[in-house]
């Protein structure tokens, strides 16, 4: 788990084109979810959005992506 932590902040500070268009993806859903809080981090598991989903092993706990 800490290395898809990693992973998802290095492509979050460092965009890379191969992730990029999963990543928008996946934060169209978070958008629409009601556990996205104002901050941009998930009420269910905490974590911050933005950095989550540009890690391609991360996965949503509520597996909407």
């Amino acid at each position: 788990m800490l290395s898809e932590i990693y992973v998802g902040w290095k492509n979050f500070t460092f965009p890379n084109p191969q992730v990029e268009s999963e990543a928008k993806r996946r934060i169209a859903i978070c958008v629409d979810c009601d556990r996205l809080r104002k901050n941009k981090t998930c009420a269910l598991c905490g974590c911050y959005m933005p950095a989550k989903v540009r890690s391609p092993k991360s996965r949503c706990k509520l597996k909407k992506w």
